[in-house]
């Protein structure tokens, strides 16, 4: 420890002040960097169950339309959910400035452009000035590359929020009143879904019925009414 006792006293007050900032940011850095590749790292700000990025699980958000068609069942026009989901998934993905991640990378930039810039003999007033700039343009990076990833993850992700007002048909038997759960076919962002299910119905749906998506009842479970005469997305259709 000689060697660092030696370069820390040849260092001004200046240089120790930026010292002290960017020497345990670059350890935090490293850190992260070996969670990353050996796949423990993570954003870890993403809410469980929250497809619309507002902060509240989907599940407990019970935002609906009035029923159009006067049976009880709030109806939701499919390009007004669509259009919900699709804003969303743009909030989700949000360009987030203030991340450990982004702060790690802004005192270790800044921290070590500042000794630098110290030792080339610039003043005091613009190696801090320029240094507040070199590490605000890695927080900007670092939030760039966060939503990158975040938009390449969320590309191939099912958010079942983009399942309400879909139609299509019943393959497991949907028992009554939410007393258990069956399963439904329809097409969720292009693909063929097979997905859980319940009803409000005071009758059971039976396999082959055509069906609505009307909601969410759980992180993984559609909440969906019975329709008769109506193709689903899915191309079957019921009489």
């Amino acid at each position: 420890m000689a060697w660092f006792t030696t370069w820390w006293q040849s260092m001004t007050a200046l240089q120790q002040a930026f010292a002290c900032v960017a020497i345990p940011a670059t350890l935090l850095l490293v850190i992260q960097l070996i969670l990353m590749l050996v796949g423990l790292g993570g954003h870890g700000d993403a809410v469980s169950g929250d497809f619309d990025g507002d902060g509240i699980p989907d599940s407990l958000e019970t935002d609906f339309s009035a029923d159009l068609n006067g049976d009880g069942v709030p109806d939701l026009p499919h390009d007004a959910a669509q259009a919900d989901a699709q804003n969303g998934a743009a909030h989700g993905t949000g360009l987030r400035l203030f991340t450990l991640q982004g702060l790690v990378a802004f005192f270790a930039v800044g921290g070590w452009l500042g000794i630098v810039l110290q030792d080339a003999g610039a003043p005091g007033w613009s190696s801090v000035l320029i240094a507040l700039t070199g590490g605000s343009a890695a927080l900007f990076l670092v939030a760039f590359v966060i939503r990158w990833f975040s938009s390449m993850q969320e590309s191939g992700t099912l958010a079942l929020r983009n399942a309400i007002a879909r139609t299509g048909t019943v393959y497991l038997k949907i028992p009554p009143c939410r007393s258990g759960t069956g399963k439904v076919n329809l097409l969720v962002q292009e693909q063929l879904r097979e997905l859980e299910a319940v009803t409000d119905s005071e009758t059971p749906i039976p396999a082959g019925a055509n069906i609505q998506v009307i909601g969410l009842a759980g992180e993984n479970t559609l909440l969906v009414r019975a329709l008769s005469g109506v193709s689903s997305d899915n191309g079957r259709h019921t009489v």
